[in-house]
């Protein structure tokens, strides 16, 4: 008998069936930087607001937006902070 070993196990490949979302995607547009993610989310956010979406298009799409919005939510974080730092070695007037 022989045991269908999963898509976990290494060294055999992972076939995505029709409801998969394929290899995982949530890496951030990093070398892209956060206007490329911003033009990214407006053309997302345009896709959606069509009447003719497909549902399994829509699943990525919004699961995508939001790997997005993360992205650029930490960018701003951290500019917030290194901004923060600069202006507190300024000299008070």
């Amino acid at each position: 008998m022989t045991t269908d070993p999963g898509p976990h196990d290494p060294g055999t490949t992972h076939d995505p069936g029709p409801h998969d979302p394929g290899p995982d995607t949530t890496e951030a547009p990093a070398a892209s930087g956060y206007a490329a993610a911003l033009a990214e989310l407006e053309e997302i956010l345009g896709q959606l607001e069509r009447t003719d979406v497909d549902v399994d298009v829509l699943a990525a799409q919004v699961q995508r937006a939001a790997q997005l919005i993360t992205f650029c939510r930490d960018r701003i974080g951290n500019a917030r902070l290194q901004i923060e730092q600069v202006v507190a070695t300024l000299p008070d007037d």
